[in-house]
């Protein structure tokens, strides 16, 4: 990128100096914070995804094994027989034990575990729930669980962390309009004296302010650069660090070409707040200049 020249040393002042590193800190920020944002929707939605046109019914342990498979064929009976199911399967107790292996240790054989039926809806077809769920009461220790509370608790989540990371954003974008706010006002009391002059040689407010605009502009797109060059590092070493654990706790999350483009956005986006911010901050002061 070739020197931009000014008529003002904006070079031997340090008044600028620190603005590209302050502008790269909030972009850096302002992109993990959006990137955290897309990826728990996403997360949600494949949560969501999963959970939705399905059921599954929890049948309590007892200490006798024949009993326990006696009531999940009931189950399977009752199920299977309701209006709007498309499928009910008993999940293994091996399956079972590998799920909770992570959290309770491989030697889990002797704890009385529940027993699982996994349910499908036909899709687009309605299901009574509730007339389900009182058939299930005739078999003992069977519950229904539709998964809406986790639906509902998983849509709250997913609404918070967006909000969240909007109000971030947002703070970042006015907390970067004051930084250029006070290293353009510093600027403008260092040139006091030559901007003195060029107003007696006849340069209007607007051609000054346009020197300082073009200076925060440039300041701004160099630390914006640098912010999401860091951020696509940290990002890079994210993705490295959690491939070894696949999709066992979260499902797997990719960055589209319209996130990608939202942040590559970003060091415009900063270099944009700091050239109108320096602007009107230049021609504000210059007014009440005598």
């Amino acid at each position: 990128m070739a020197a931009r020249r000014y008529d003002l040393p904006f070079s031997e002042d340090g008044s600028g100096r620190f603005l590209p590193w302050m502008i790269a800190l909030m972009v850096y920020l302002a992109a993990l914070a959006s990137v955290a944002a897309l990826a728990a929707r996403e997360v949600v939605e494949q949560w969501n995804a999963g959970l939705e046109g399905s059921a599954t019914v929890e049948i309590a342990p007892s200490p006798d094994d024949a009993t326990t498979e006696e009531r999940v064929a009931q189950v399977l009976e009752i199920v299977r027989a309701a209006r709007g199911v498309e499928s009910a399967e008993a999940v293994p107790a091996g399956d079972i034990n590998r799920l909770l292996a992570p959290w309770l240790g491989t030697e889990i054989g002797g704890l009385p575990l529940p027993r699982l039926v996994d349910v499908k809806f036909r899709s687009g077809q309605a299901v009574d729930l509730r007339a389900l769920s009182g058939a299930l009461t005739r078999v003992s220790g069977a519950r229904l669980d539709d998964h809406s509370l986790w639906r509902e608790r998983l849509r709250t989540l997913g609404r918070t962390v967006q909000v969240a990371a909007i109000i971030i954003v947002e703070l970042i974008a006015i907390a970067a309009g004051a930084t250029v706010v006070f290293a353009t006002r510093s600027g403008l009391a260092v040139h006091r004296e030559l901007i003195e002059l060029m107003h007696l040689i006849g340069s209007r407010d607007s051609y000054i302010a346009r020197q300082f605009q073009n200076h925060a502009m440039s300041l701004a797109l160099r630390g914006g650069l640098l912010g999401i060059a860091l951020a696509a590092v940290t990002l890079g070493v994210i993705a490295i660090i959690s491939r070894p654990i696949g999709d066992a706790l979260v499902p797997g999350v990719s960055i589209g070409a319209a996130t990608l483009a939202a942040l590559a956005a970003l060091p415009l986006i900063a270099a944009g707040i700091a050239t109108l911010t320096a602007r009107v901050t230049v021609l504000r002061t210059l007014r009440q200049m005598p």
